[in-house]
């Protein structure tokens, strides 16, 4: 976990809310640490199947005994395209994520956006949260950057003050994959 407590239910509400889920549509959780997303995705499109990673034994154990209808896998979110085949979905429309991107280097963002990026459809969207106090930090400001390179379109929801501390929502949406080389013509 990267905060001093919880996400609260008013910044839950919020950032799903902005992942615009369709009911019954496949969910991928990253991060799911305490689980107020988790929860929150199951309010909020009660038929949609939902995997859930948590890379923490006990917070992984715990959500899986509180959301028995969720897919709850203790794994890093760099394994999400072998997850999410394996689950039946090797590709989804929507990641909610949990996790304190600003906080690593900027090598292991580039492997968890890697395979966020390997498994939301062209028309995909991923959400994340953002501390207000963090906004203006190096490392956000980098990590904004790079969510900026990688989607067609970043924006941000209005602040969720009631959250401790108060935070926004990122909206990621038209993902972009990285440009690969093309096969070596020899002529």
């Amino acid at each position: 976990m990267g905060a001093v407590a919880p996400s609260g239910p008013t910044l839950a509400r919020l950032e799903v809310a902005a992942a615009e889920i369709a009911n019954g549509e496949p969910i991928v959780e990253i991060g799911a640490g305490t689980g107020p997303m988790t929860s929150e995705i199951l309010r909020q499109a009660p038929a949609s199947p939902v995997l859930a990673l948590e890379p923490n034994p006990v917070l992984a154990a715990d959500l899986q005994r509180r959301f028995p209808s969720v897919r709850v896998e203790q794994a890093f979110a760099q394994s999400l395209p072998e997850r999410c085949a394996a689950w039946g979905h090797p590709q989804v429309r929507r990641v909610v994520s949990g996790l304190p991107w600003a906080i690593w280097p900027d090598s292991l963002q580039t492997e968890i956006l890697d395979a966020v990026l390997a498994i939301l459809s062209p028309d995909g969207r991923m959400v994340s949260f953002q501390y207000v106090h963090s906004q203006f930090l190096p490392a956000a400001v980098r990590f904004r950057t790079v969510l900026e390179s990688r989607f067609g379109g970043v924006t941000q929801t209005p602040i969720a003050w009631a959250n401790v501390p108060p935070a926004f929502v990122l909206v990621c949406d038209h993902p972009r994959l990285k440009e690969r080389p093309g096969p070596t013509l020899h002529g």
